[in-house]
Parts: structure tokens; sequence; C-alpha cells
């Protein structure tokens, strides 16, 4: 285990400007919300000065201030968990294995004395195991795989305490839903984007690649396992997030777009942040208690 490293972000709330940073960088906007001028996101920062030259993504908030991303500084082989508080502005590496992390997010529990992150964790051994693994929040201990012999994990999305959505990399790539209780798992279909994400009942929304070009964003329950179509995506886009009403928001270019079914009939554009030098935006976090939404822009 390497050390962890504390550093204040000194330029944490670096002003963007017209020119994008290179390679993946991750940005923070307000998200607000009202009857007169509809979503908007304004006051961005930008979070990764530490290693803008580098790999930062994946980002993931919890509690009211608190983000954990996916960082690989240049120079090292591997990946790392890296934590952000965004209240006094200092950021830990939560990890500093030999393997490589991915897809950190908070597990659900019942304990608040029992916090675990999840991620992804990729081995060292010959075939580059991909498994669902966890951490005590703590760092107690090293932790271990939540499916010891489920592997291929590539991505997924937690829906209650004792379920599971993954993404099982292969050919083609497969979503599986596991009940961790009874260890029964469920193919659901195949062709699936790498987003997953939880509607506030659970259920879970993912991506369902029928062709090169008809890409439906679909709803899976997670009791019945039955998977009903949203909406369409817009062409060659699959990451999005989803807001506490069911809000679907997904970006395409530098544009940010939003669809909820209940109100509208196409997607609608809310923003364009071409203006801030982000015009390769990918994946998104939000934060429903402070109203922030994240957004990755790739080089």
């Amino acid at each position: 285990m390497k050390t962890s490293i504390i550093i204040f972000l000194t330029l944490f709330t670096w002003t963007l400007t017209a020119q994008a940073p290179p390679n993946t960088n991750v940005y923070l906007f307000d998200l607000t919300n009202n009857d007169a001028d509809g979503y908007q996101l304004t006051q961005p920062k930008f979070l990764t000065n530490f290693n803008s030259s580098g790999y930062n993504n994946q980002p993931v908030f919890f509690g009211n201030d608190k983000m954990m991303l996916t960082v690989q500084v240049p120079g090292e082989k591997q990946t790392d968990l890296y934590h952000l508080d965004l209240t006094d502005k200092i950021k830990t590496r939560f990890t500093g294995t030999y393997e490589s992390e991915y897809s950190p997010s908070l597990m659900p529990t019942f304990s608040t004395k029992d916090f675990h992150l999840s991620c992804v964790r990729v081995a060292t051994d010959e075939n580059k195991t991909q498994y669902l693994w966890k951490y005590p929040l703590d760092r107690s201990n090293e932790g271990s795989a939540i499916l010891e012999d489920l592997t291929g994990v590539g991505y997924y999305a937690w829906s209650k305490l004792d379920k599971v959505a993954l993404f099982i990399v292969g050919e083609p790539h497969t979503l599986v839903a596991v009940d961790l209780k009874t260890n029964d798992q469920v193919t659901i279909t195949a062709n699936i984007g790498r987003c997953l994400r939880q509607f506030s009942n659970g259920d879970i929304a993912f991506v369902h690649m029928i062709d090169e070009k008809t890409w439906l964003l679909k709803r899976l329950n997670m009791t019945t396992y039955q998977p009903e179509l949203v909406t369409a995506m817009l062409e060659g886009v699959e990451d999005f997030t989803l807001l506490k009403d069911g809000t679907v928001i997904m970006a395409k270019g530098s544009k940010i777009y939003k669809f909820n079914r209940n109100k509208d009939i196409s997607w609608q554009e809310i923003a364009d942040l071409s203006r801030y030098g982000l015009r390769n935006i990918s994946r998104m976090a939000v934060n429903f208690a402070e109203n922030k939404i994240a957004l990755v822009n790739e080089k």
C-alpha cells in the first residue's frame, strides 16, 4: 500500500477559460431549475487541476460535499481512487495499490458504522481479471471481492441493499442482475452501454444498443427483471445521469439535454458549455442535496 497523500487544491476554484484542458478532466456546476428559466448550469469550477494532464473520470458524490474520482497520474501504470472534499478543498488518494480501481460508489447499508466503498478492481494476473470489490470507507483493511465467482465486471449500479446490476465484459457485453442474498444471477440482455444508473425506487436505467445507430434508454424493474422503454438516446451517446424526479440528463458535444417522459416528447437542450471550452462531455454525476452536477470533458 502506498501512503495516502493529502494536498490542498490551490486552484480548486479556477475560473474556466475558452481553452479546454487536455486529456480528461472533471468540472463542477451548480444545477438549478425554476419555472421561469428552466434548468441552468452556473458557477463553473475546475476540480482536477492537480492532474490536469492525466486521466480523471467517473465522478460520484457522497454526503453533501464529498466526491470520489478515478485518477491515473502520468507515469503511473494503474488507476487509483481519489477523494475530494469540496468544502475544505482537500484531496486524498484513497487507494494506492498495484491493482487498478475504477467506478467508485458508496454501497447501500443500514448502518452508518458499516460504510463501504465499492469499485471495479482489475487484478495483476495474466488475464487482468475484473472483480466487483469493496473497501471499508475508513480503509481499516485491504477490502475483498463482493462476488468472488463472477468476474469480468466492467461497470455496475446498486439497486437496493442486496441487489446490483452489472455490465459484464464480453462478446457481446451483457447486463446481469444479481441478488446478493440468494446469489441468483439473471442475464437481462446483451449489447448494452457502459452507463448504469439507479432510479429513486431502485430500478436501473441502461442503454440497449439495438444496432449501430439505434440506442434505446431502458428502465429495468429490479423485482421482476423486466425492462421497459424510456426513450431513444441521441445518436452516439451512451452516458447519462438521473435527477431525483426521474429526469434524464445527458450530453452531446458541448450541449446538455434533459428528458422527462412525464413532461417531454423529445430531448430538450438546457445548456451549451462550449463557452467554457467544454466540447466533448461524457460522464456526469449529480448531487441532489447541494444541486450540483459534475461533468467529465474528454480531450
